[in-house]
C-alpha cells in the first residue's frame, strides 16, 4: 500500500467517524496499520506507531489537521488521546448560485459561498487563464479550482454569454499586408509612411522585409531600414500606403543568418537592434504572478512585503514598454532607472489628460 492511499483510508475512517476516536482503535482498524498493531510483534506495534505519528505530521503540513480530544475507553481508568476530523475544517464550502437558487447536498450541513449569476463566467475565465501559466502554484492551485467549479455546479455553462474582442486594424490592412508579403517572398523594398508612436510623426521609409510574425496580438514585419542600415521591427498597423520599389533598386537579399524565430520568442518591448537598457520594476500581486508565470523579465526578488515582485527587464525599445506598464496602473512602478520613471509618469499624466 503506498502512502497516499493510506493517508485516504485514515481520512475516510475519521470523516466517517463524527466524535473522537482513540489511537488504538485507528491502528487496529486503518488498513496499513492493523497487521503490524495487532501482531505479537512489539517492535511492529511501534513501528506501526511511528507511521501513524509521521502521517499526522504530513497530513498537517497538507492542510488536514487532526484535532485532538480526550476520549474514554474500557480498558483505560484515565481518558486517553483522541482524534477527530471535523469536516468544516476538511471540505470546502459548497458553491451556490444566488438567482438560481441552486443547493448542492451539502453533508453535515457544511457552510456555502453564494456567487450572483454574473460572478460565475468571470471567476470561470479567470481560473481558466491562471490555469495555462504552467509550472506554477498558481495553475496549480487554479485547476483545483475549475475542478470545485464544475463539480458544484455542473449544470451551468461555462461559455453562456461569453465572448472575446480583438484589437482593431485599418480598413486596408489587408492590402497593407498582401504588399509585405509580396515582398517578402519577391525580395523588393518598399516605399511606405511609416508612424512612430515614440515621436509622434510620420515618415516616410524605405525598407527591406525580411519576414512577417504575429506575436502579443500584433502584426509586425522585420526589415532593414534602408535610411538607417540596420534592422527595424515596424508594427504593420502603423505602416501606410506600402509600394513595391521597382526596377534593380528595389531588389535585396537576406543575409544567410537571418532566421525570423530569433524574434519570435522576445517582447514587444525586446524588438530592436538597439542596446538594452537595465529597467528594475516593482509590480504588485496579484499582477506580478502573472508576469512571473510568464518567463518575462528576470526575477529580482520573487516575492515583496505586499505579495509582489521586482523584476528586471532588458528593455531595447522605450516605448513599447512603457506602453505595457501603463496597462497595470498603479501596480508598477519603475524603480531605476529614474529618467524612464519620469517618462512613465509622464505617459500617465497624458492619459489622464485626454480623457479628462
Amino acid at each position: 500500500m503506498t502512502k497516499t492511499e493510506r493517508w485516504l483510508n485514515l481520512i475516510a475512517f475519521l470523516l466517517d467517524h463524527h466524535y473522537p476516536v482513540a489511537r488504538e482503535e485507528i491502528l487496529s482498524q486503518v488498513e496499513d496499520y492493523r497487521a503490524d498493531w495487532n501482531s505479537e510483534s512489539g517492535r511492529r506495534r511501534e513501528s506501526a506507531r511511528r507511521k501513524f505519528e509521521r502521517d499526522k505530521s504530513e497530513l498537517r503540513e497538507l492542510g488536514v489537521v487532526l484535532e485532538t480530544s480526550p476520549v474514554q475507553v474500557e480498558h483505560a481508568d484515565q481518558p486517553v488521546e483522541g482524534y477527530v476530523l471535523r469536516p468544516a475544517n476538511f471540505y470546502l464550502p459548497y458553491i451556490e448560485l444566488r438567482a438560481r437558487g441552486h443547493r448542492g447536498p451539502r453533508p453535515y450541513g457544511l457552510p456555502s459561498v453564494t456567487l450572483e449569476p454574473a460572478e460565475f463566467p468571470i471567476l470561470r475565465r479567470a481560473a481558466e487563464r491562471v490555469a495555462q501559466l504552467a509550472g506554477t502554484p498558481l495553475a496549480t492551485a487554479a485547476k483545483s479550482a475549475l475542478r470545485k467549479l464544475s463539480f458544484d455546479l455542473p449544470e451551468i455553462d461555462e461559455r453562456e454569454g461569453e465572448r472575446s474582442f480583438t484589437a482593431s486594424v485599418p480598413a486596408d490592412f489587408g492590402r497593407r499586408f498582401a504588399v509585405l508579403l509580396q515582398a517578402v517572398r519577391q525580395r523588393r523594398a518598399v516605399r511606405c509612411r511609416y508612424y512612430a508612436i515614440g515621436r509622434d510623426e510620420e515618415e516616410t521609409r524605405e525598407i527591406e522585409p525580411y519576414g512577417l510574425m504575429l506575436s502579443w496580438g500584433r502584426w509586425y514585419c522585420v526589415a532593414r531600414a534602408r535610411d538607417r542600415k540596420a534592422m527595424r521591427v515596424f508594427r504593420v498597423d502603423r505602416l501606410k500606403g506600402p509600394t513595391l520599389v521597382r526596377g534593380a533598386p528595389g531588389r535585396f537579399d537576406v543575409p544567410r543568418g537571418f532566421r525570423l524565430e530569433s524574434y519570435l520568442n522576445r517582447a514587444p518591448w525586446e524588438l530592436s537592434e538597439d542596446q538594452p537598457v537595465a529597467v528594475r520594476v516593482r509590480i504588485a500581486f496579484p499582477q506580478s504572478r502573472w508576469v512571473v508565470g510568464e518567463g518575462l523579465g528576470k526575477i529580482v526578488t520573487p516575492v515583496t512585503d505586499d505579495g509582489g515582485a521586482v523584476l528586471e527587464f532588458a528593455v531595447r525599445a522605450r516605448d513599447p514598454f512603457l506602453r505595457w506598464l501603463l496597462t497595470f496602473g498603479p501596480q508598477a512602478e519603475i524603480l531605476t532607472p529614474p529618467a524612464l520613471r519620469r517618462e512613465l509618469d509622464e505617459l500617465r499624466a497624458r492619459v489622464r489628460a485626454r480623457y479628462a
